[in-house]
């Protein structure tokens, strides 16, 4: 039987949009199990490096112990296990990936497959060029799967390498800049797909909370994106007739003031699923609380006044010091002595340390 076309660009969608999901690939692995009548179904993850946690769903059963310390314990150290000697890409029956005799791989078996009792399987294995490694698993007890299963699972294997390398960048660079994942979903952060008239094509779940919202952008009844600011609409309305043109180009539309708001459109990256064909994408990020809150978080923080705590607020946000000081009805020798107070109370270098200090606090505090 041949695969069906459009349930594979779906499998595909809920793919990339799974990375960053709570935890990842949740939705993506549910709808794998349904198209295929698996009865159970398992992805595992491992990054090469310590820092990077496995990641196995569905989760580790009750009384199976950790599955990172399983892992690093166990299998990583025996090099005979069948999952360190599968060819990549390559879908695998239950028959070529276990050997019933060894304790080892019986082992492996029941804690990667869920069910011991599993008599039929297929497993395919992928990794993303930076060492991290995806492996999944779909059995089955009284019936074998067809062959358009298979191919099904095997027409996934690059797109899972994909979502394997952007797992685990976004772990590194969460890493890298101090925050948690949990924090990281905190933020007012969503996207956009859109076309070459601005109808959505698709959006991340705060995206849709913010049309929900209604209060800076909206969904039209034909499905355009809506800015509620004029010159804002006027540049995304620009921006887009550029695109149409073929031109690439990137541009940043300020939403908001309160709470602050900014959007930046740009270019869809090349290898999106042959469903998604968007003309732009729009990244929206901001802050969930006014600037009054903020100025006092950060006064109480910092030890900052608070005419100095909603200087640095403007400094986080690109504002110059010239800008800063008629915003504040401040003069530019007052604004700058401020400054330089800040920088002292938060041990910062700069500009460019004193706003990843401010971005990392107001995350912390979200």
């Amino acid at each position: 039987m041949s695969i069906i076309i459009s349930e594979e660009h779906d499998l595909i969608a809920a793919l990339h949009r799974g990375t960053l999901g709570a935890p990842p690939w949740e939705n993506f692995l549910a709808q794998l199990k349904r198209r295929t009548a698996a009865d159970y179904a398992n992805l595992f993850f491992q990054g090469d490096h310590d820092w990077l946690q496995s990641v196995q769903i569905p989760a580790a059963r009750q009384g199976s112990g950790d599955i990172n310390e399983i892992y690093r314990n166990n299998f990583g150290k025996i090099a005979a296990l069948p999952h360190n000697k599968m060819r990549l890409n390559r879908v695998y029956t239950l028959d070529e990936f276990i050997d019933p005799d060894d304790p080892h791989q019986k082992r492996y078996k029941a804690l990667f497959l869920q069910d011991s009792d599993a008599r039929f399987a297929r497993i395919l294995r992928v990794a993303e060029p930076n060492g991290g490694q995806i492996w999944i698993s779909l059995a089955r007890n009284f019936r074998n799967f067809s062959a358009s299963d298979g191919a099904l699972l095997g027409a996934l294997a690059n797109h899972l390498a994909i979502a394997a390398g952007t797992h685990s960048e976004l772990e590194r660079q969460r890493l890298k800049a101090g925050i948690s994942a949990d924090a990281i979903m905190r933020l007012n952060f969503g996207w956009f797909m859109l076309d070459a008239s601005g109808r959505i094509i698709d959006m991340s779940e705060q995206a849709e909370a913010f049309v929900q919202e209604a209060q800076t952008l909206r969904k039209s009844p034909d499905g355009r994106l809506i800015v509620g600011r004029a010159d804002a609409q006027g540049v995304l309305r620009q921006f887009l007739k550029m695109r149409q043109a073929g031109e690439s180009i990137a541009r940043t539309v300020h939403l908001s003031d309160e709470p602050w708001l900014d959007m930046l459109l740009t270019n869809p990256p090349s290898d999106l699923p042959g469903a998604l064909q968007p003309v732009a994408i729009a990244f929206v990020h901001g802050e969930r609380s006014n600037s009054a809150e903020r100025s006092h978080h950060l006064a109480n923080l910092f030890g900052l006044t608070i005419q100095e705590a909603r200087l640095a607020l403007h400094i986080s946000r690109g504002v110059s010091i010239k800008e800063a000081a008629l915003l504040l009805g401040l003069t530019h020798e007052t604004t700058r002595l401020y400054s330089k107070r800040i920088y002292a109370k938060t041990a910062t270098r700069g500009q460019a340390d004193l706003v990843r200090l401010i971005l990392a606090s107001i995350v912390a505090l979200t």
